[in-house]
């Protein structure tokens, strides 16, 4: 449905990069803000909110892959070689680009601008009144859809960046934007609740759960959680018509060879079987980039196939989590098995003999192959403390050496043109 409305996607996001940029600029061929942010457009407004936030996620998802050690890069570019080897300057696309058909795939801007459309929408819903809605428009559904995209578009920055920036305003800690994320979760789930929208109730509430994750919450992690239904899905609704709304991991890996999965995820099994959750192809095809062999993950097998924002089997992961937490081993074995049993034919865990230790270990390792290319291994790898690979030090295949950075640094877009940022 949505690529009917590209002009509102675009709308809000021009409206949304004076935040960034604080650059004036003049196009005589877009409407007026005035006429778009008007009650008629409601739903518009909305769904071009979204629509900013899936184009924001997916380009996140790759771009965290190649930076982690989900993807490897595979073309012979060196800012692509900065990317994969952890070296990237504060100048680089990751920071400025915007939705396109990017190489390095663009992080800073385009979140920043999801979180900006949703937050106006918010803003601009409350700001009028059911009676000015068109027949058949639920202002409060759109506004609890608003703020739960908000939310996630934070937890994303919170993830992937070492500090971010909201509206022009002072640089901010992943807990701040923990912290901020939380609130437009908490303000979803009131207004979902008030909508009887249980699609958007769950999106919030598992929005939630990640981020009180985060936040060092893990029991009210696991309480969020455990409240996910089982057939809970949302994903990006992609096509093959529109650049943005295309699936960035079918272009940068199958369509353009810009990047390959990472050997680490490469023929992985459970008990000797196949791991169909990481299952990826040989094509037999080399990249540009030395050493470079071409494999794809089967689980984006197309410009259209939807990319999980959020799903039960992660929500199960969640509260294996607090179950392990809290001493209570069979608990965390039976949440691992609920989330394996949503894999036709993938075999049970068993934790007979293992201490909590032993299976807060095997559910990081399950969380890994889960929730591949879903936009969650850079966070993770940042929450659990755990050695990015290869090593800082160690040789890169291309020259040079692997890196110490294990998050986006704030890019130089932000701290130049933020007057409430310092300038070192």
């Amino acid at each position: 449905m949505r690529q009917t409305l590209a002009f509102g996607v675009t709308l809000v996001a021009v409206a949304a990069c004076s935040d960034l940029t604080t650059l004036t600029q003049s196009n005589p061929g877009t409407l007026a803000t005035a006429t778009v942010y008007t009650p008629a457009n409601a739903s518009l407004i909305v769904n071009g909110a979204i629509g900013d936030f899936e184009c924001a996620f997916s380009r996140y998802v790759v771009g965290s892959g190649v930076f982690t050690d989900e993807l490897a890069n595979a073309i012979s570019s060196g800012s692509n070689f900065n990317y994969d080897r952890r070296t990237i300057a504060t100048s680089e696309a990751y920071g400025s680009a915007t939705c396109g058909n990017n190489q390095q795939a663009p992080i800073y801007t385009p979140l920043s601008i999801a979180r900006r459309s949703a937050d106006t929408a918010v803003a601009k819903l409350k700001g009028w009144t059911d009676a000015q809605m068109p027949t058949g428009v639920n202002r409060t559904k759109l506004i609890g859809q608003s703020y739960a995209y908000a939310g996630y578009s934070l937890v994303l920055l919170g993830e992937g960046m070492c500090s971010a920036a909201i509206n022009l305003g002072p640089e901010m800690t992943p807990a701040q934007l923990f912290a901020e994320a939380k609130i437009r979760f908490d303000s979803a789930i009131v207004t979902a609740t008030a909508a009887s929208d249980a699609t958007t109730l769950n999106l919030a509430t598992l929005g939630r759960a990640r981020t009180q994750l985060d936040l060092g919450n893990v029991a009210a992690a696991g309480t969020d959680a455990a409240a996910i239904s089982a057939s809970f899905v949302v994903g990006t609704s992609n096509d093959a018509i529109n650049l943005r709304r295309e699936n960035f991991s079918f272009i940068s890996i199958n369509q353009s060879s810009w990047a390959t999965v990472d050997p680490t995820f490469r023929g992985l099994t459970v008990n000797g079987a196949a791991d169909s959750r990481v299952a990826v192809t040989n094509t037999g095809k080399n990249g540009t980039a030395p050493g470079a062999q071409m494999f794809t993950p089967d689980k984006y097998s197309s410009l259209t196939t939807a990319m999980p924002v959020a799903r039960y089997a992660e929500a199960q992961l969640i509260v294996a989590e607090a179950k392990v937490t809290a001493g209570d081993i069979a608990g965390a074995t039976a949440a691992i098995n609920a989330a394996r049993a949503t894999h036709a034919g993938l075999p049970a865990y068993s934790s007979t003999g293992q201490t909590a230790a032993d299976v807060k270990t095997q559910i990081i390792e399950e969380r890994r192959r889960e929730l591949f290319l879903e936009g969650h291994r850079l966070g993770d790898l940042r929450r659990y403390g755990l050695a990015f690979a290869p090593a800082t030090g160690a040789a890169y295949p291309a020259g040079g050496t692997y890196g110490n950075q294990t998050c986006f640094l704030l890019p130089d877009v932000e701290r130049v043109n933020n007057p409430n940022i310092s300038k070192t």
